[in-house]
């Protein structure tokens, strides 16, 4: 099995306030009924993470410190009955925080998806590949109403930054196959060496472009190889429960 990561971004908000809004919106809307803080540092979250987040039953979101405009929402377990996941969360933070949220998910190291919403408005969506959940070729009309629009990243691109840039990044394998005329009738890039993107680097490079972390890291894609690295004492590990 490949690697399963789900994390979401808020733009310019103080931690308190993203864990205040995010434990409003689990307790009014999802009927969670009890929080606690649980305690990590970067010397005990191996033995936190084995005990308490994959041990125990609840949601279990990692909340960071602001790195440059960010605060980041790292999902380290669902464990609870009838599950939702945290980008399903994307529009009604970015409401309720009355600013841009970025969410992205990576499914099985297979594929790509990104949310991008700005105070309950939905801007723009991503999927790296169109065609991996269907098992006939997606029709053009399809796939078309499914593409992307980068532009709505410019009012909160770094400066050194394009559009064009991040678009060169997301459409990089099944996206470029298609505006090439390179699909085979199964709607599969002809040649799968030419068009082959690994998706987990595609992440980590587009969380480095927007300098969602740092210009030269994005320790968020495989987040529990780098936990070290997110100073895990100046975070808050939460856990809700119904």
């Amino acid at each position: 099995m490949g690697l399963f990561s789900t994390v979401l971004h808020i733009h310019k908000k103080q931690t308190v306030d993203v864990i205040k809004e995010l434990r409003n919106h689990l307790q009014l809307d999802r009927a969670f009924k009890s929080f606690s803080k649980i305690d990590i540092t970067n010397t005990t979250f191996r033995n936190v993470l084995d005990n308490e987040v994959y041990g125990k039953k609840g949601l279990f979101y990692l909340v960071t410190q602001p790195y440059g405009d960010w605060t980041t929402v790292v999902e380290l377990n669902v464990n609870i009955d009838n599950p939702f996941y945290l980008y399903d969360l994307t529009n009604k933070l970015s409401e309720q925080l009355n600013t841009y949220v970025l969410s992205f998910h990576l499914h099985d190291d297979d594929v790509l998806y990104y949310n991008l919403d700005k105070k309950g408005e939905s801007l723009d969506g991503y999927t790296s590949d169109f065609q991996y959940f269907h098992s006939e070729p997606v029709a053009k009309e399809d796939i078309l109403a499914q593409r992307h629009s980068p532009e709505h990243f410019l009012p909160i691109l770094p400066k050194s930054k394009t559009v064009e840039g991040l678009n060169n990044i997301l459409i990089e394998g099944m996206w470029s196959a298609f505006y090439n005329e390179k699909l085979d009738e199964q709607g599969c890039p002809i040649d799968d060496d030419e068009y082959y993107v690994d998706e987990q680097d595609r992440f980590e490079r587009v969380g480095k472009y927007l300098e969602l972390f740092s210009q030269d890291e994005y320790p968020f894609a495989d987040w529990y190889s780098n936990f070290p690295k997110l100073n895990l004492d100046n975070c808050y590990l939460l856990r809700a429960v119904k």
